[in-house]
Formats: structure tokens, sequence, C-alpha cells
């Protein structure tokens, strides 16, 4: 008797862990389709964002290019874009030009000191490289832009740090030794997935100012047109020309600059998200195949169990589909409680996720897609028991 006891409720235990074990099978990859699919969304909202404020048309000189690949030691050879190519992009038909060379610096004032900010030469129309505006203060004056004067705009991160609530505006302050006067200071920007240039912690000053306080060959450019009535097709084709002709390339020589588009990056960004879901659902799959052969293995046991129940039915009159529906819909709803599971997961993991770059959520969408699967993975893991079990022969289901 004892020992029937012992039997029973080892069975039972071992039941009981093979349909958690399935379940967490289900629930792991309802988890991972979810998850992904809700971080690819959000970072595709962040990069729509991102090129509708600074506009698909713009055209950026760089050493680098965005599509194509290739030998990167080969670009990283190539010159920096220099104030001569951007001189010389100003004289043509574009819509506008804007010129941005990139260092670090120290700031300090008032015995206040801030490490490693951003130092941001500009010239031109500067304002279409960065997210932020001149929230209090004014921009540079066109004198003060061509290097005349000791001027800075300062992000907002700067001015809270250094001045607190206090204007920050006419304020002196030192930058890497160099007295200088804050003339305005930056929106608050936070981050963002597509963003040329962070401004937060930024120092702008004219690209004359940089060059003195940084050394020209210190500072990492780019220039970025703006098309203009021309188009960007024709803009771009102007641009190599005057560009090979102002770095004096010869006919036979390829180009040794690159002309990216933020619709590259957007391509490469789409790209990537594709890879990314690829992966996730690669993932999700595995998990959700070996929980699916958990479910046909719980209710292959079911069946087993269940003849001589499913017998007495069939003798009373139950139909063949009756039994198939029946068994159909158990497998269903394990694979259900394994996705609600999965989703409850979900939820929890991208609500701890700190606002910032992304703002991610478990969309309604996505939640119906993770209950799809489920209903799918049920249905299929559960054709086989059911179909035996409706094959079942009352006569010899009720003797088993």
């Amino acid at each position: 008797m004892e020992e029937k006891k012992m039997e029973l409720f080892l069975k039972n235990k071992s039941d009981a862990l093979r349909t958690f074990l399935s379940l967490v099978g289900v629930s792991v990859g309802i988890f991972v389709v979810t998850v992904s699919f809700s971080l690819v969304d959000a970072f595709s909202h962040s990069v729509v964002a991102g090129f509708d404020h600074f506009g698909s048309d713009m055209i950026m000189v760089e050493r680098f290019p965005v599509t194509g690949g290739g030998d990167w030691s080969r670009y990283a050879a190539r010159p920096q874009p220099r104030w001569e190519d951007y001189m010389a992009l100003s004289g043509t038909s574009a819509g506008w030009t804007a010129f941005a060379a990139e260092a670090q610096a120290d700031i300090v004032c008032d015995g206040k000191m801030l490490r490693d900010c951003k130092l941001l030469g500009v010239s031109g129309a500067w304002q279409h490289l960065v997210y932020s505006r001149v929230s209090s203060g004014r921009d540079f004056s066109a004198a003060e832009l061509s290097g005349a004067g000791s001027k800075v705009i300062i992000g907002s991160k700067v001015a809270q740090e250094l001045f607190g609530q206090d204007n920050a505006c006419g304020r002196t302050v030192r930058i890497d030794g160099r007295n200088m006067t804050v003339t305005g200071v930056l929106s608050y920007e936070g981050k963002n997935v597509i963003n040329l240039y962070a401004t937060d912690y930024a120092l702008v000053v004219p690209y004359a100012v940089a060059r003195g306080l940084a050394g020209r060959d210190n500072l990492e450019t780019m220039i970025a047109i703006g098309p203009g009535a021309e188009g960007r097709e024709a803009a771009m084709e102007n641009a190599r020309r005057t560009l090979r002709a102002s770095r004096g390339l010869r006919a036979s020589q390829e180009d040794n600059f690159a002309l990216n588009t933020m619709e590259d990056l957007c391509r490469e960004t789409v790209s990537l998200t594709r890879k990314i879901s690829a992966g996730g659902l690669a993932i999700a799959l595995f998990s959700l195949l070996i929980g699916g052969f958990g479910i046909v293995n719980i209710m292959l046991v079911s069946v087993k169990e269940r003849t001589f129940i499913i017998g007495l039915k069939k003798a009373l009159g139950a139909k063949r589909r009756r039994i198939l529906l029946e068994f159909m819909l158990e497998a269903v709803s394990l694979s259900l409680m394994g996705a609600a599971m999965g989703l409850l997961l979900a939820w929890g993991a991208l609500a701890l996720i700190p606002s910032g770059v992304l703002t991610v959520r478990l969309s309604a969408a996505n939640a119906i897609l993770g209950f799809a699967m489920a209903v799918v993975l049920g249905l299929a893991s559960g054709v086989l028991p059911a179909a035996q079990a409706s094959r079942l022969a009352p006569v010899d289901a009720l003797r088993s």
C-alpha cells in the first residue's frame, strides 16, 4: 500500500514538473518575442523622430560611408572634412551649409569644474545639426560666429551644474584656460537614438575659437548641406564635384570623402531592426518548440490516463469531433497559460527599463501577437494527442 502511495506521489510530482517545464518553455518564447518586438518598435519610433527633426534630405560630408561596408582602415586614412571644403561648398547653390568640429574640454566657474565636456566648434547654419535650441540668452552674432570675441553657448546640464537656478547668461567661465562669456543656454535635449551632436553637456563655440582651444589636428569635423531648391540628387552631385576640385583630385582618383544622407542612416537602421527582430524570433521559436514538445508529451500522457473515461464518453454517445475538440482546447489552454506568464514577465521587464533613450512599452498589438502565437502552438501541439484520443474504439477503451 505504501509503495503504491509513493509511486502515485512520484508520478504526480513528475507530471507537475513536466507541465511546469512546458509552460516555462512557452512563456520564455512569448517573453522573447514580445520584448524584442517592443524594443524594435521603440527604437523605430525614436529613429523616425530623429529623421523628422533633421530631415531626410540633409547631406553629410564625412570620412566613413554609412552604407556599403568596405575597407574601414582605408576610410580611416582619408582626410577629415576641412574648413577649405566648407568654404568651397558655401559658394555653391546649396540651401544652407554648416561646419562642426568636435573635441573635449574642461570648464571652470567659481571653483566648480566639469571635465571632458563636448567642445563643439561651429560655423554657418549649425542649428541644423542639433536637437536643442537656445532657450535663454541669444545665438552668436555674425561677427562672433566668424571668430571675433570669446563667446560660448552652454548645454542645459552644464548650466545647471555650474550655476544651479541662477542665470548663466553674461557669466564668465574658463574653458581650457581661456576666459569666455556665456551668451546663451541650450534647451534640455535628453537622449535620442538619432543624434548628430548631443548638447546637454556641450560647449558650443565658433569654429575659430575651438581651433585655438583644441588645435586643428585634434578636432573631429563634419560638413552638412541642405539641398535647397535643386533637390538632393543634384545637390549631392554638385557637392561631389566641388569637393573633388577643392581637394585637387584627378579624374582617375576615387573620392576620398563620403556623402551620407539621413535616408542612408534610415536604411541601415531598418536593416539593424530587422536583424534584431529575426534574432529574437529565432530564439523565441526554439523555446516555443521545446514548450510545444512538452505540451504534446503532457497531452499524450493525459490520453493514456483518461482512456477509460474517453471510452465511457463514446459509449454514451459522444462524437469523435467532441473528443477531438476537448483535447485541442486543453492543449490551447496550456499554451495560453504559458503565454500569460510570458507576457506578465515581459511587462515587468519593460517597466524596469529607464526612460530616456527609448520609451518602451508593451503594446496591445504585441500582446495580441503573443497570444496568437500561443494559440497556434497549442493547436499544433494538440493535433496528435487529440486525434489519438478521438480514434479510440469505445470497447477497447473501456477494457483498458
